[in-house]
């Protein structure tokens, strides 16, 4: 299976057009960025283009962190104004307010488990086979077009495109109302479809980074591995 990832281009234009802006966030991290110590601080940015991005993510290597998000939704392309095409220490971020449409319905198979470790092989497994079994189902159901399939680190990931709704009250008791419904017809007793994931500001994994809960956890008789893989998508859909 051939994993993409944002660092490859053509992911980059699925899901940005021409002159959009997108956030990428790194919560919790600690290191030395930029010529300075930093602990558990929230790095931001705002970028326009695949090349400042690609440039900038470097500047991770050897940082910890909790986890590498970007705005899933269209924003206000005015906010590069707060970090350039560039990556800083910041606790200025997206806000509801500073999303102008919903391009994608994003669903989040989480398998179910203590909060703050990372999922097993066996649950992630559930999670994957979950969403196969959803995904059709969705799609004729709404008339939606094949989604994005994507792997997050410890669960996995389906993103259905819109036509970019308006970020209106009308539209957010809607996605609210969907993603809602969906998570309770299919969510089981051991993975989660997130029905919080509604905000239009949502932040959400980016893929070619890795999910960081908890420690790394080898496997023996008496326990699971548990370790910290990294996020890729499967299948850029239509």
């Amino acid at each position: 299976m051939n994993k993409l990832t944002f660092f490859n281009a053509e992911v980059w234009n699925h899901f940005m057009n021409p002159g959009e802006v997108m956030e990428i966030r790194i919560l919790n991290t600690t290191g030395n960025f930029a010529g300075q110590r930093v602990y558990r601080k929230t790095i931001s940015g705002y970028f326009d283009n695949h090349a400042d991005f690609c440039k900038a993510l470097k500047q991770l290597e050897g940082l910890e962190y909790s986890g590498a998000y970007f705005t899933l939704q269209v924003i206000d392309q005015r906010l590069i104004g707060r970090a350039c095409d560039r990556l800083k220490v910041s606790e200025l971020t997206t806000s509801d307010n500073n999303v102008i449409a919903y391009r994608w319905l994003p669903l989040d198979f989480d398998p179910v488990r203590p909060s703050g470790i990372s999922s097993s092989d066996a649950e992630l497994k559930e999670a994957i086979e979950l969403r196969d079994r959803v995904v059709p189902i969705i799609r004729e159901r709404y008339e939606l077009p094949s989604p994005v399939l994507a792997m997050s680190g410890n669960g996995c990931h389906a993103l259905f495109r819109l036509p970019d709704w308006p970020v209106d009250d009308e539209h957010k008791r809607t996605m609210q109302g969907l993603l809602k419904s969906i998570s309770e017809e299919f969510s089981n007793e051991t993975v989660s479809i997130d029905q919080a994931v509604f905000n239009p500001a949502r932040i959400w994994k980016l893929y070619g980074t890795k999910a960081h809960k908890g420690d790394v956890v080898l496997g023996n008789e008496y326990r699971d591995a548990r370790p910290h893989r990294e996020s890729y998508i499967e299948d850029l859909g239509e």
